[in-house]
């Protein structure tokens, strides 16, 4: 192949992995249609361009950039949104391609190679595939044979009587490349955790400035598709607070009666309330009660009914949730318990929250909280919800959330905390549609959970807040009685809790119980729904002399997060219950006694890290600590071992790389013997030295170090003769161990 049509195939190859690169992150989001006749027009141009190159029809090939810019208009007129900066990228891939094609100088090719290896690296950085790194490499290996070819045709026109092509070069070039590729991956495994979102940015689609779009936010968003969350609420917007749209969607109340059933005992006060045929199937209109129903939750149900969905709203999201999943956002609290219902009984309302003003934002906090938040401040993060269809004045948040943020709302009587300790939005009917709620929560450490742990003896504090029935007190005294007596730690007897109903019962919400109270057969089938498990651990936690509560609201599922959007969705299916516990400083942490939900994440210390590592590694300790004793005790054995090896498969390198390899072998084996060459002292001389009590390997070394010197000094095609096999195998039979003995007197 001549080398200018070379460089022009390889360096359009290259352009083609950079846009393959960006192709691989739109298919997932965009319309199939679309974005195939988009490459397909792109590659029509490329190959009309590659067929006449030095022709008028080649010069078509500069409209391939304009094609993706082209497309993205037609595709938000007719088809899904395609968002700009992908198409950007596109346009930039389809220039390197264009660049490569049409190149007639190695400056515009190396103009291609730039802008095709930068596409390449910033589609990776900016991925979440697992896979994104594949086609980096691929294009360094394929840049990394261009460089190499490209280099030894300059030596061929520098120096065309002194240089003989090896076709291997290449090849071994590109083997060592991708052994070092491979070694880096493996050795990078598991080393970085979740990517996280830029808090910043510039363009509109990514959030962007009010230099960029006037409703965008500071780096957090999904897209045009967010800044026109007025239209549609499917993604989250960039629209935090300035539409405040009345609506009504069944409450926490109603979902919680479709996921765990309807309470056996009916409250006498019902209303119906009005949801808009369009949007709902006709099915629920008798589904919404008043919110005033969630003032108490009763733990005796009927089994739930089949499970009626919303088909036909464009977005079945009650919330939607920027932030880590795995998560409980908690919207309702009860403290007291009767043996069948719960009620909230103490006062933590809280109508005049501190007004702080971060940077260009107004918070509100919770005043009991500041303190602590100030305190913990490394460990404090950020979350934003988006209410769609949440029809409750309360607002969902996660545990030990201390302060709330509204853009643009700065009005302190919009923010208060209710008397179960939830955040709420006073004087209003509910969090109005389209609201972006910021959420400033701590993440606290496992030993702060230890240490300041609400604790009592004798639980005598609990005695007006709980009631149990004859047959239901026995068996939570009982669960009590054994976690006192497997552990002596009252943090470790309440996880000893959790485990053993993570462990030993089942999850399942269908299951009635027969003759019994919901409660009375869930501790004796063990099995029941995500209210029995957290009503059991309060029980049981407030036997052991804790102060306990039970919590309603959301679980975000880990697999609800839209990677295209950039947010979670929270569906009426997800309602969940939990157990609080009391701390002395006035917080409340989690506890997940349910199994198949996240537990909460108690940052811990490292020594912590380090120590249940080490309980739950041990052989993996043991092992390497044998091991390594092993290699130190043995490294003569080994390291000669692997000095051979190496030896015995160099037998194909040129005659110098030989040479100077053999004495490497060898001076490593006389360090190894506490013989190595002192400073100064050349290697003849002192190989001589070495060599000079055995005959056999005096004549081997002069005649290996004459080869030396011929070949380094004297012809240039001499071949090397097996003198450095000999001297190595010699010194292989006959140890510097044994040369030491001979040697000192």
């Amino acid at each position: 192949m001549l080398p200018a049509v070379r460089k022009r195939t390889e360096t359009a190859l290259l352009a083609i992995i950079s846009i393959a690169s960006v192709v691989w992150m739109r298919m997932p989001v965009e319309s199939s249609l679309c974005l195939s006749s988009e490459m397909l027009c792109i590659s029509l141009l490329a190959c009309l361009a590659w067929a006449n190159a030095q022709g008028v029809a080649s010069k078509a090939v500069w409209a391939a950039p304009l094609v993706s810019v082209a497309f993205a208009f037609i595709a938000r007129t007719f088809a899904t949104p395609i968002t700009f900066e992908l198409s950007g990228l596109t346009a930039l891939g389809a220039s390197a391609l264009a660049m490569a094609i049409r190149a007639n100088d190695d400056r515009m090719r190396g103009l291609s190679l730039v802008l095709s290896g930068f596409l390449c690296l910033f589609a990776a950085s900016i991925s979440d595939s697992v896979y994104a790194g594949v086609l980096p490499i691929v294009w360094l290996l394929g840049c990394l044979w261009h460089m190499t070819a490209n280099r030894w045709e300059r030596l061929d026109q520098a120096m065309p009587e002194s240089v003989v092509r090896d076709w291997s070069i290449r090849p071994r070039t590109l083997v060592l490349a991708m052994l070092v590729l491979a070694l880096g991956a493996w050795a990078a495994r598991d080393r970085f955790g979740e990517t996280r979102r830029f808090q910043f940015g510039f363009m509109p689609t990514s959030g962007g400035s009010s230099w960029s779009d006037p409703a965008a936010r500071q780096g957090i968003g999904s897209g045009d598709a967010a800044i026109a969350a007025k239209d549609h609420a499917e993604s989250f917007g960039a629209v935090d607070s300035d539409i405040f749209l009345e609506s009504t969607e069944p409450s926490l109340f109603d979902m919680a009666n479709d996921v765990i059933g309807e309470p056996k005992i009916k409250f006498k006060w019902e209303r119906r309330q009005a949801i808009n045929s369009e949007n709902v199937l006709e099915s629920h209109d008798d589904v919404a009660k008043s919110e005033r129903g969630g003032s108490s939750f009763s733990t005796d149900r009927m089994p739930p009914k089949e499970h009626r969905h919303f088909e036909s709203v464009l977005n079945n999201s009650i919330v939607q949730w920027d932030g880590p999943t795995g998560i409980r956002l908690a919207m309702r609290r009860y403290d007291a318990f009767d043996g069948t219902d719960w009620n909230q009984t103490e006062d933590y309302s809280n109508e005049n929250m501190m007004r702080v003003a971060l940077g260009d934002r107004i918070w509100f906090f919770d005043p009991g909280l500041r303190r602590l938040q100030k305190e913990e401040a490394d460990r404090l993060s950020v979350g934003l919800l988006k209410a769609l269809r949440l029809d409750s004045t309360r607002i969902p948040a996660p545990m030990m959330t201390s302060g709330l943020h509204i853009k643009e709302v700065d009005r302190q009587d919009f923010y208060g905390i209710d008397r179960d300790g939830s955040y709420f939005m006073p004087g209003r009917k509910k969090v109005p549609a389209l609201t972006v709620v910021h959420m400033a929560s701590m993440n606290p450490m496992e030993q702060t959970l230890r240490e300041r742990l609400w604790f009592s003896a004798d639980g005598a504090a609990f005695d007006s807040q709980t009631t149990l029935s004859d047959a239901t007190q026995p068996a939570i005294t009982r669960l009590a009685t054994r976690f006192r007596q497997q552990h002596n730690q009252p943090f470790e007897q309440l996880m000893a809790c959790v485990e053993h109903l993570r462990e030993s019962f089942e999850f399942d919400r269908a299951h009635a119980p027969e003759d019994r109270t919901s409660l009375d057969g869930f501790l004796r089938d063990r099995r029941g729904g995500d209210h029995l498990f957290a009503t059991t651990a309060a029980l049981v936690a407030r036997e052991l002399g804790m102060k306990s509560r039970l919590v309603a609201g959301f679980y975000v599922r880990p697999g609800s997060f839209d990677v295209a959007a950039g947010h979670a969705n929270v569906l009426p299916s997800d309602v969940h219950f939990w157990t609080e516990i009391a701390m002395r400083d006035g917080r409340w942490f989690e506890i997940e006694p349910t199994p198949g939900y996240r537990r909460p994440n108690y940052q811990k210390t490292w020594f912590q890290l380090a120590t249940a590592w080490a309980i739950t590694a041990w052989p993996i300790v043991l092992s390497i600590c044998v091991l390594g004793t092993a290699l130190i005790v043995l490294r003569h054995v080994w390291i000669e071992a692997f000095l051979t090896i190496v030896w015995k498969l160099t037998g194909w390198v040129r005659p110098s790389t030989r040479l100077r390899l053999g004495m490497g072998i060898i001076e490593t084996r006389a360090w190894l013997a506490g013989q190595s060459r002192p400073a100064g002292l050349s290697q003849r001389s002192w190989l001589e030295d070495v060599a000079k009590h055995d005959v056999r390997l005096t004549h081997a070394a002069s005649r290996f170090l004459d080869s030396a010197d011929r070949l380094f000094f004297g012809m240039s095609d001499f071949e090397l003769s097996p003198t450095a096999t000999e001297v190595v195998s010699l010194l292989r039979t006959k140890t510097f161990h044994q040369i030491k003995r001979e040697v000192t007197p």
